[in-house]
């Protein structure tokens, strides 16, 4: 893995991260607005923004690898 696909792997989760703090901190706002007093509900979720996303791109990369493979005849394990 070269430098230059580490620092952007990083830099997208850096915004990643960002994102979902940025989107916490409005949700948790509107919640309380609605709510009246301050709890965490579903929107603490948003701060695991980075963390779904890397998930679930694996997950989706790892099962269009195991359908092309299937088509071949690719046994993995």
């Amino acid at each position: 893995m070269n430098f230059s696909l580490q620092f952007r792997t990083i830099v997208k989760y850096v915004i990643l991260t960002a994102c979902g703090i940025l989107l916490y901190v409005l949700a948790a706002k509107y919640a309380f607005t609605e709510r009246g007093y301050f709890a965490i509900g579903g929107e603490g979720f948003l701060l695991l923004l980075p963390v779904i996303y890397g998930v679930t791109g694996t997950v989706i990369r790892d099962w269009i690898r195991d359908i092309k493979d299937h088509g071949r005849g690719v046994k993995r394990r």
